[in-house]
């Protein structure tokens, strides 16, 4: 697979294929699904703040996540519309356990 690898999201098959399936969404859908993701995102990020973290880091995959939020608009999702792209980008700032466990969410609902 020629794609592998070139974008954030490649490191894992399934997230590829999941976030091939929403490229290919037509816009109400999209926008309903990006509205959905926001608030889960934004409920696991409560709950985060709940447990105890380092005081003097934010962690590795919080910076490359945030790195990830303000790179260049060259992906789909940031020439899409700007819900999406922010659904999206903050998907990435998430630990990766949670990463994993919404991108198994997607699959079983998009599937």
């Amino acid at each position: 697979m020629n794609k592998l690898r070139r974008r954030w999201y490649d490191v894992d098959y399934s997230a590829t294929e999941i976030f091939d399936k929403i490229q290919n969404l037509d816009n109400d859908t999209k926008n309903a699904l990006s509205e959905n993701l926001t608030e889960i995102i934004k409920q696991i990020k409560d709950l985060h703040k709940e447990e105890l973290e380092p005081d003097l880091s934010l962690g590795l995959e919080r910076v490359i996540g945030l790195y990830h939020q303000f790179q260049s608009r060259r992906r789909w999702y940031d020439k899409n519309d700007e819900e999406i792209a922010y659904a999206i980008k903050t998907l990435f700032t998430l630990p990766t356990q949670d990463f994993y466990n919404i991108v198994e969410g997607l699959s079983v609902s998009l599937n």
